[in-house]
């Protein structure tokens, strides 16, 4: 289905699998529009997408056009809504605000993904905008973040926006870059990971994203790999439930493994996504609560 560019002249608005996001345990299966926007508090020297990170080349979306989009996509079996990325959305939170609505009003839902410029007074002043988050983390020291050209607070405001986000009902899925394979990156994961079993859920899922440009940000193998899989069993050591390598395309890790019974609940190597061992969010093997919100029709 072909859109035009709306307002933005920063290229199509697309549909896209929620999976591509990366949310794995919100409405698996299920497709979204991806609506972009441009500027990032930070400067990380291997952004992915700087022309839209630095772009100041952008008019406001129009709501009665994302209203045409909900109502043109919104009969189609496993359309969830909007994910608004970038680029970081809470530059242009009012216009955020305004075309989600209409996005509501149209029974769909809203996903954030944000670089850590929004925070949980965005959520506090805007109430029942966001149904869903993705926070991405560039590191979990200040130091890191200063390296990055961070204003001073962002790692501690994404924090706090998680937590406020969790108490508040909103799904929450986090993502740290794993940029290098050091002993400090090991040493950051660990207080993060500490901080999801302690501060958070155990359940809340993270996904390790490998820094890796000359592959275009899509990793299947190469010498940084066992670094990567080592984190993932250093999670399962500490009982964090869910670690994915969501960025190494085809990896078993990228599967949802039951915490209890190990079984592989949701297979990612197949499409369509299909879920025969989850019954109401639910391990069927064993009844392990997976932490999953599911659409009605794949209940």
């Amino acid at each position: 289905m072909r859109f035009d560019r709306f307002s933005s002249p920063l290229g199509q608005p697309y549909v896209s699998e929620i999976e591509e996001v990366p949310l794995y345990h919100y409405l698996l299966g299920d497709s979204v529009l991806v609506l972009q926007v441009p500027g990032c508090p930070l400067r990380c020297p291997y952004c992915d997408r700087p022309l839209l990170a630095r772009s100041q080349d952008w008019s406001p979306y129009d709501p009665d056009r994302i209203a045409e989009a909900m109502e043109q996509l919104g009969s189609e079996p496993g359309f969830a809504g909007v994910v608004w990325g970038g680029g970081e959305p809470s530059l242009h939170w009012d216009n955020v605000v305004e075309c989600s609505r209409k996005v509501h009003e149209a029974g769909k839902k809203v996903v954030v993904a944000t670089n850590g410029g929004l925070t949980a007074d965005f959520l506090r002043d805007s109430p029942g905008t966001v149904d869903a988050l993705l926070v991405r983390f560039k590191g979990f020291t200040e130091e890191t973040y200063r390296t990055l050209g961070s204003p001073p607070g962002v790692l501690e405001n994404s924090r706090a926006l998680v937590e406020r986000a969790i108490d508040a009902g909103i799904h929450v899925e986090l993502m740290l870059d794993i940029a290098r394979d050091t002993p400090a990156q090991e040493v950051e994961f660990s207080a993060m990971l500490a901080w999801i079993a302690q501060d958070l859920r155990r359940g809340v899922p993270l996904h390790l994203r490998a820094i890796a440009p000359e592959h275009g940000f899509t990793i299947r193998h190469g010498p940084d790999m066992p670094f990567l899989e080592n984190l993932v069993e250093s999670a399962r050591r500490q009982h964090v439930s869910f670690v994915y390598l969501s960025n190494c395309h085809g990896h078993f890790f990228n599967n949802t493994m039951c915490p209890n019974c190990y079984s592989v609940v949701v297979d990612r190597t197949t499409r369509p996504l299909e879920l025969p061992f989850v019954t109401d969010g639910k391990c069927g093997h064993c009844g392990t609560d997976l932490g999953l919100t599911l659409d009605q029709e794949t209940r």
